[in-house]
């Protein structure tokens, strides 16, 4: 399967504990669409990210190749339980993105992947954790300069305060 990644997935360290045997096929951009915090995780403590449409945005991330193994554990991370599921946190569907910078040898091009859109519950900013995790990943990959500046200027959900 061909994924898509735009959120935390692009840390590298999180992809090689949840798909160790994927392959980075390259940059990719997702235009016409805007990142967004639309779901509250516990795990993460604010708003965790997906993707909406959204004319003359882009949003950028890293194209994957996951085996059938890989493929099965992401959904199980990202909730993804059954294609229409009532139940799923997120939701897997087909994106066309653009392969700008092709890491295989391969030339640009477009191509259909999956990616996970999140079903909105108790929407909110991410946790300063969470976004470091996401401008982590989005400097390994090296992603657009203009990219990175506005990941880095994401409003944060102020810490909690252990009493």
């Amino acid at each position: 399967m061909l994924y898509f990644a735009y959120g935390s997935n692009l840390a590298p360290e999180q992809m090689r504990e949840r798909c160790p045997r994927h392959r980075v096929v390259g940059l990719a951009a997702l235009y016409d669409h805007r990142l967004t915090f639309p779901l509250y995780s516990n795990r993460w403590g604010g708003g965790v990210a997906s993707v909406q449409p959204a004319h003359t945005s882009t949003v950028w991330g890293m194209l994957f190749e996951l085996d059938d193994e890989d493929a099965r554990a992401l959904d199980g991370y990202e909730g993804f339980r059954a294609e229409g599921g009532p139940h799923n946190i997120y939701d897997r569907v087909q994106v066309t993105v653009d392969l700008v910078r092709p890491d295989d040898g391969s030339v640009p091009r477009r191509i259909r992947a999956a990616t996970y859109l999140a079903h909105p519950a108790n929407p909110g900013p991410p946790s300063r954790r969470y976004l470091d995790a996401i401008l982590r990943g989005a400097r390994h990959h090296r992603l657009p300069e203009e990219y990175l500046a506005a990941l880095a200027a994401v409003k944060v959900a102020p810490e909690e305060v252990a009493g």
